[in-house]
């Protein structure tokens, strides 16, 4: 399937569908190295992940809310596509707390896995 293949709604939620993915397998502890050479190398990625970025660090969204907020909310994240958009899911997936506070959380936490 060719990128302008893939349904619009997929894309905009990439970093949904590959982070909960790849958190649930298990597999985002094993990204630490990747995730510090994508740090060194590359711009300032985007908060939520842009499809690029979506299968190595969409994980690290979903990383952070279950550090946060617990399993319960990242299984709810992931199961329930918020009709108004990523930001409104984010807002509530991390309690209501403002999208800009939750991006600089987001951050953090990739600069600590990167450096761990």
């Amino acid at each position: 399937m060719r990128l302008g293949e893939i349904p619009l709604a997929e894309l905009r939620w990439a970093w949904l569908l590959e982070g909960a993915a790849r958190w649930f397998a298990g597999q985002t502890d094993y990204a630490r190295p990747a995730i510090a050479r994508r740090l060194r190398e590359g711009p300032a990625p985007s908060f939520p992940p842009g499809i690029r970025d979506a299968p190595l660090l969409g994980g690290t969204v979903i990383d952070l809310l279950v550090s946060e907020e617990g399993e319960e909310a990242a299984a709810e994240l992931a199961s329930h596509l918020h009709p108004q958009g990523a930001r409104a899911a984010l807002s509530r997936a991390f309690r209501g707390r403002t999208f800009a506070r939750t991006e600089r959380a987001w951050r953090a936490h990739l600069e600590l896995l990167a450096s761990g």
